[in-house]
């Protein structure tokens, strides 16, 4: 007895037998997807994490820095000249010493808020240094009116007593 449709059953299962090994095929890939992948995306967040981490520090750091200059800074004008010249050069030398990180770091992403605040903060140094040196000079110019307003007065004075002596002169 003789198999009638033995090509369609060899057909058939050569078909199953490829159809079970792209089965098998897409399981065995899909697990090691799903294996694979979240590994990858951890390696990715870890990597992202460890930036932000250290954006995170940078800007501690930064807002240490910072709270040292605002110090500094405020007690420019406060006390007399030599301090304030202390004041100002440890001032700069913070925001110096704030500065250098940036020069080399890449990881930043807002270089130019940190560059406009040193900026601003050396700005404000000077406008303070100015505004004591016009405070200064004010105080000078208060003086010398002071001083014009007496030598004013005396010469008017002189001027009637010359004039007193003019006509004493003349009457005699």
């Amino acid at each position: 007895m003789e198999i009638v449709n033995k090509e369609q059953r060899t057909k058939a299962y050569w078909f199953f037998v490829l159809f079970f090994v792209l089965t098998v095929t897409i399981v065995v890939v899909a697990m090691f997807a799903n294996v694979h992948f979240p590994f990858e995306e951890n390696k990715l967040l870890k990597e992202k994490n460890a930036k932000l981490e250290k954006d995170i520090a940078i800007q501690n750091h930064f807002a240490a820095d910072l709270e040292k200059v605002k110090v500094a800074m405020d007690s420019i004008g406060v006390s007399n000249l030599k301090d304030d010249f202390f004041n100002e050069k440890l001032a700069f030398s913070i925001l110096t010493d704030m500065y250098k990180p940036f020069l080399k770091s890449d990881t930043l992403t807002n270089k130019n808020m940190y560059n406009n605040t040193i900026l601003i903060c050396k700005q404000y140094i000077d406008a303070k240094k100015h505004i004591k040196k016009l405070t200064a000079d004010r105080v000078l110019l208060d003086s010398l009116n002071d001083i014009n307003q007496i030598l004013q007065e005396e010469y008017d004075k002189m001027k009637v007593d010359l004039e007193v002596c003019k006509q004493l002169y003349q009457n005699q």
